[in-house]
């Protein structure tokens, strides 16, 4: 298993799977790999738990008494100020959210923006979103190593 020929096997059985006829030693190591694992079938009982599934002590109390003092906090805060808190966050979206009005102009002029660009960037954006959407599509057809489909 020290050849380079054995490491690029290693890497990419697929890619290099005329590796196995040419060497004996890696012949019989992925031989018996093979049956042991077809021969043996997995048992979910015998692998070990991850961390997540053995943990016992969940901290709910500590995260709902952690929300709890930030809201209160945040209560203390509006009513030293003098304002409602409903009051604060319906002013707080009044004054930061745009218009209906602006935002329907910002789209207009961005859909015309579209529509008016030049010949050359609405061929290379329709060529982008095709191969965009055939990587993905052929990300998601892909099958993982080792798993015939």
């Amino acid at each position: 298993m020290k050849s380079e020929n054995c490491q690029r096997y290693l890497e990419d059985p697929e890619a290099h799977a005329a590796h196995l006829a040419e060497c004996a030693e890696c012949r019989t190591l992925f031989g018996e790999l093979n049956d042991v694992v077809a021969n043996r079938g997995v048992k979910l009982e015998v692998l070990p738990l991850a961390p997540w599934e053995e943990a016992s002590h969940r901290p709910w109390p500590l995260i709902l008494g952690i929300a709890l003092g930030i809201v209160a906090i945040a209560a203390a805060l509006f009513a030293m100020a003098g304002q409602s808190p409903l009051g604060g966050f319906i002013n707080v979206i009044r004054n930061n959210v745009p218009s209906a009005d602006l935002m329907a102009s910002i789209l207009r002029l961005a859909g015309g923006a579209v529509q008016n660009a030049p010949g050359p960037w609405q061929i290379a954006v329709g060529v982008a979103f095709v191969i965009v959407n055939a990587v993905l599509f052929l990300l998601l057809r892909r099958s993982p190593k080792g798993i015939d489909v």
